[in-house]
């Protein structure tokens, strides 16, 4: 049969039509080697940065430079680091915000047996450093020696604790009105030297279970007293039994006397602790937590009784430098010495 022309022309339109509108086969060979580039390559959405502008160089040029690294310091990073300087390992906790100057600077000592992270674990500073905008140092004294773990004090280490300090707020350009000391037991002693002897350098201070006796030439004796009259906050434990409970109302007493301080007030109280504050303007602050917790009885150190930490979270069964206060405490000592810091810059 034949097809009529008009039949043709329309079935070849047909044709072209259909060839159009068909997809093009999937590619599975190489990419092709044209250089003529497809929009979608030729600016691709997003990844054009637009020019710095003045605002953008003005944010960097206020941006501070960062910490330089110094004797001892030689990783100024932010994070937990362990530094020797002086001869002793320093623990340390550099938070992220205290990269840039202005943070303040807490210098942390152990007691007998202990060493810079077991007293950490009994007073939680480095963490809560990190949360307040404090660099915190815990150094390690020298061995203890006599058979036993850890470490001690002596008054050979004095200035070699000054120096580490004055370094790291060197380095860390820390706010020199916010510097302070704390120390427990034998690290309580060298806190109160430290206050007659270095009070140009501390804003305030946090001795704890640590008075005028145990052999230690301390703070108000032999003549001695602060050239500035330094914030001290103070924990007294009613039973302590390594350092009796006089020798710490004597040194109390010493303070009062010497800052010529009026009477207290009382800033809380129940049946197991005290806290009492003398002030007088201008002329320094002395605040006395006094307690009557005691260590776990049958824990390594239930003998010490109230030379203890009220609050702390360390297993009172570990064996070494567990010196917990068991519970329920009314206070955490840690907490109550970060706030004191927060409050008592230097006058």
């Amino acid at each position: 049969m034949r097809i009529p022309h008009a039949a043709w022309l329309a079935l070849a339109a047909l044709v072209a039509c259909s060839s159009n509108d068909d997809p093009p086969p999937l590619k599975t060979g190489p990419a092709s080697t044209s250089t003529s580039p497809s929009p979608s390559t030729s600016s691709p959405i997003g990844d054009a940065s637009p020019p710095p502008t003045s605002s953008d160089a003005a944010v960097d040029a206020a941006r501070p430079p960062p910490p330089t690294a110094s004797g001892c310091i030689t990783d100024v990073t932010a994070g937990d680091r362990v530094y020797t300087c002086e001869g002793l390992a320093v623990d340390a906790t550099i938070p992220e915000a205290c990269l840039a100057p202005g943070c303040g600077l807490i210098l942390q000592l152990h007691g007998d047996t202990g060493n810079g992270k077991l007293v950490d674990q009994n007073t939680n500073l480095h963490a809560l450093g990190k949360q307040k905008g404090y660099v915190v140092i815990s150094p390690t004294g020298p061995a203890f020696g006599g058979g036993q773990p850890g470490s001690t004090w002596t008054r050979a280490e004095d200035p070699k604790l000054v120096a580490i300090t004055r370094l790291f707020a060197q380095v860390f350009r820390v706010d020199d009105k916010r510097i302070h000391a704390t120390g427990f037991s034998r690290g309580g002693f060298v806190i109160w030297r430290l206050l007659c002897d270095a009070s140009d350098l501390f804003a305030s201070f946090a001795p704890a279970a640590a008075g005028n006796g145990n052999g230690e030439t301390t703070c108000f004796a032999q003549g001695r007293s602060p050239a500035r009259k330094a914030d001290v906050v103070f924990l007294v434990g009613r039973t302590d039994v390594p350092v009796p409970f006089s020798t710490m109302t004597g040194i109390r007493d010493a303070l009062i006397t010497d800052y010529a301080l009026p009477a207290p007030t009382v800033v809380a109280s129940d049946a197991n602790y005290t806290h009492r504050r003398w002030t007088k303007t201008g002329g320094g602050t002395l605040e006395v937590f006094e307690h009557g917790y005691e260590t776990e009885p049958t824990g390594p150190f239930g003998s010490s009784r109230g030379h203890c930490f009220p609050g702390s979270k360390m297993p009172p069964l570990s064996p070494q430098y567990a010196v917990p206060c068991k519970g329920p405490n009314a206070f955490t000592w840690g907490e109550k010495v970060i706030e004191f810091f927060a409050a008592h810059p230097k006058r």
